[in-house]
């Protein structure tokens, strides 16, 4: 479960939260919503999180760093989108990378909204994202369905 955060971006007012919404063109979930506005972004203090991804022959993953809004581009949401966004399935917003280069996604569309997804940067899709059918690209796993419970199933290794 997430405790904490170190490297957290500049404090956000609801107008970011808003101006973020209109460029995204959704409404962000609202528990995410209060995780921009406590963090705007960071590293986790937890940051390991099991999830089963055959497909992917991974056990699970390691967040190096959330995304938040107003940040360095590297770590900037709205500046993700615009770079490689189009690179996602409709409706995806980049919000956390891996130390592998991977990323974890939230969900904005109406078929899995608030869901977060994996994906892997080095598979190349050829299924379509149609989650309510249970259909996922061969990069694109299902991790959690909601955010909130997401950032309960992060731990810290022990090693």
């Amino acid at each position: 479960m997430l405790s904490d955060m170190t490297a957290t971006g500049k404090r956000l007012g609801p107008e970011d939260l808003e101006r973020a919404e209109n460029e995204l063109g959704y409404e962000l979930p609202v528990a995410y919503k209060k995780f921009l506005l406590k963090y705007n972004g960071g590293v986790p203090l937890e940051s390991y999180i099991d999830f089963e991804a055959e497909k992917l022959n991974l056990p699970g993953d390691e967040v190096k760093k959330f995304y938040g809004l107003n940040a360095k581009p590297a770590n900037d949401i709205l500046y993700k989108m615009k770079e490689v966004g189009h690179n996602l399935p409709l409706g995806l917003v980049f919000i956390a990378n891996t130390h592998g280069g991977n990323f974890f996604l939230l969900s904005l569309r109406d078929d899995s909204y608030g869901h977060i997804f994996y994906k892997d940067h080095e598979f190349e899709d050829k299924s379509p994202f149609n989650p309510s059918n249970n259909i996922l690209p061969e990069s694109i796993i299902k991790v959690s369905n909601t955010f909130s419970s997401f950032l309960d199933a992060l731990y810290e290794d022990d090693e």
